[in-house]
């Protein structure tokens, strides 16, 4: 580390044989299957143990070039960002100068949240705090979940929005100390927060604030918050993004799941834009949205990262550090945030702090108030879905075969004992990944991916079985064997729950909801409409009939479906911007947060009359998620125009 008394190993590459390398010359063919069944295009993979990098790498950097990627190809990390955003704030908390500490109110920085709570008024913090923001653990309703919406579109840059929504938004009497037990309300609007946070404190742009406290002094060439248009489409830096055609798959889903059937044919790629939140898309400034989910990256430069981070726990854990002595500011920095991970992770009932998951390993599987170590983005919700299903067979309910971080008796393995772990994933139109870091073992796992695939996140899956083999130790052959047989038979369950998941899906949609034949039927919907000042929603008639509803009034329009009960003239008109998966994936998304139809139901009301426009109409996403004791008010959008 530049200015450090501490020298990482992981920032030097050995030659010799180690069990990484072994693991991944023995699962290179079982890796390449399960990326390429579900139609990604490319990936790189990294392992990092004990100061010695092993990587490999599947298919190519593109749909439309034949060269494969590398350990320095450039990709969009996504929500990977977040750990990098934990360490630019413990930087400004360990330099002591601006007076901010885990737990200073984000009021104090943020005046317009004025008055706006963390969990609910009997809890020990009352007051929303940047500890808070980092751990997911605000009361902010689900509400704006869909700021990304398919081809990428993302409809605000700046804070200004963010902010009036959160500002106006009803608290939830449901969050309360016991719900963050085990648990954690996931707002990538939290990392926007800490994003301007950042810029107040600091004075510059969160941007500038990474790059120039922690990616220039660590000298991570390949990471970056902003990159440059014509920089694009060089492919020998940059890998394209890409999603997958489900045309036939879903055509024949239905019959794959009633013939208890769990494989089904492969999944086709395609070439399309990178999402808009990465800094990809942006000019110079890139949005306070991409502090969530925006930077890009190689594997390379991701294990350097991790490899520093290692080598601070590790000095930490022995006792080595005299914070006398001089250390670099980025140093000072990881053992704030240690510190502060430590603390939290000290609770059994904390499951994310600094940016990351955080886990013991290994586990209980009978347990499940966790979620399984490693899981994240749509596999968490795919590998719940699939272990509590009864389409699942006896063995796999009774968690016999689920084998990631367990406690098992494997020859040639070894006991890994109860080990602090942490991880994160990535879901973002067109790019996936995942990373696993078991720090007391000294090994991390990267996995890449430019493409959202279908079935289920191959890179995923692929990071918690290659941290879960290499914790192990698993080289002999047999027990590497009864792995990945084990690793086969997990995928297939979460390709039948999820078949089964979509087949329900569409089934509900094609049951309920119509699409329209004549957009004029319902001309008293069309309209611009706004929630808060400069939030705005547009509804406009195309040609065809079909009526349109663009989010945030930028970006995607989405296809209105109306519900088969409602009549144009009633009082009351429900309808849907749900899409059908066949449609839906192929823009870059269709995860699991999109098979609650109702989550998608705009309810038009306050008609004056027959004849006359609607008044407004209330959307509420996830409406499991609110509590709001009968006043739907706050979720009305008012007409404009």
């Amino acid at each position: 580390m530049p200015k450090s008394s501490v020298a990482p190993r992981a920032s030097q590459e050995r030659s010799k044989r180690s069990i990484a390398e072994y693991l991944l010359r023995s699962t290179s063919t079982v890796l390449e299957a399960i990326f390429q069944e579900s139609g990604n295009v490319g990936a790189s993979i990294g392992l990092l143990e004990d100061g010695n990098y092993t990587f490999h790498d599947i298919g190519t950097r593109a749909l439309d070039d034949d060269q494969p990627p590398t350990k320095n190809s450039r990709y969009l990390i996504s929500s990977m960002t977040k750990p990098f955003m934990g360490l630019a704030i413990s930087i400004l908390v360990a330099d002591g100068r601006h007076g901010i500490c885990f737990e200073t109110p984000v009021k104090d920085i943020l005046p317009e949240l004025e008055g706006r709570t963390a969990l609910v008024s009997d809890q020990m913090e009352p007051e929303l705090t940047i500890g808070h923001l980092l751990a997911h653990r605000s009361e902010f309703l689900r509400y704006t979940n869909l700021w990304e919406s398919p081809e990428g579109h993302i409809p605000w840059t700046t804070i200004d929005p963010v902010l009036a929504l959160l500002r106006h938004m009803p608290r939830s009497s449901q969050y309360t100390e016991k719900k963050f037990d085990n648990s954690r309300n996931y707002s990538n609007e939290c990392f926007a927060l800490l994003a301007e946070v950042v810029e107040r404190t600091a004075r510059m742009p969160w941007g500038e604030f990474v790059t120039e406290r922690i990616l220039q002094p660590l000298h991570l060439t390949s990471t970056f918050t902003d990159v440059p248009q014509d920089h694009l489409q060089d492919r020998n830096s940059y890998v394209a993004s890409h999603s997958v055609s489900v045309d036939g798959l879903l055509a024949g889903g239905h019959q794959l799941w009633q013939r208890n059937c769990m494989t089904g044919p492969k999944a086709e790629p395609l070439l399309i834009e990178p999402s808009q939140v990465s800094c990809v898309n942006r000019g110079s400034k890139p949005s306070p949205l991409g502090a969530a989910a925006g930077m890009v990256s190689s594997t390379k430069d991701l294990l350097k990262f991790f490899g520093y981070l290692l080598e601070v726990f590790g000095s930490l854990q022995g006792q080595r550090y005299d914070l006398g002595h001089k250390i670099s500011e980025v140093e000072r920095g990881m053992i704030t945030w240690w510190r502060h991970i430590l603390s939290h992770t000290q609770s059994e009932n904390s499951i994310y702090a600094g940016g990351w998951n955080t886990t013991n390993i290994s586990w209980n599987p009978c347990d499940l108030k966790h979620r399984w170590p490693g899981s994240d983005g749509d596999n968490a919700r795919r590998l719940q879905s699939a272990i509590r299903s009864s389409h699942s067979d006896g063995a796999l309910t009774a968690n016999r075969l689920w084998y990631f971080f367990q406690q098992l008796s494997i020859g040639g393995g070894v006991d890994v004992g109860k080990k602090l772990a942490l991880y994160h994933g990535g879901n973002m139109v067109g790019a996936t990944s995942s990373c696993f870091l078991i720090p007391s073992l000294k090994q991390a796992v990267v996995v890449l991916c430019n493409t959202r695939g279908f079935y289920l996140d191959a890179a995923n899956i692929a990071c918690m079985f290659l941290a879960d083999a290499l914790a192990r130790k698993a080289t002999d052959p047999r027990a590497l064997q009864t792995l990945c047989a084990n690793l086969d038979t997990v995928i297939r369950h979460i390709k039948g729950s999820y078949i089964r998941d979509l087949v329900l899906y569409e089934t509900r949609l094609e049951r309920e909801y119509s699409q329209l034949a004549c957009a004029e039927d319902f001309a008293s919907c069309v309209g611009r409409f706004r929630l808060v000042l400069g939030v705005f929603a547009e509804i406009q008639g195309h040609a065809g009939g079909s009526l349109r509803f663009q989010l945030y009034g930028k970006g995607f329009e989405y296809p209105l479906r109306a519900r088969h009960d409602c009549c144009a003239v009633s009082s009351e008109v429900i309808m849907t911007f749900a899409m059908p998966m066949r449609d839906l994936v192929p823009l870059g998304v269709g995860g699991n947060n999109r098979l609650n139809i109702r989550d998608f139901e705009l309810v038009f009301r306050g008609r004056r009359g027959s004849g006359r426009p609607f008044e407004e109409f209330v959307w509420v996403f996830d409406r499991n998620g609110v509590c709001e004791d009968g006043d739907e008010s706050a979720f009305a959008w008012k007409r404009v125009a």
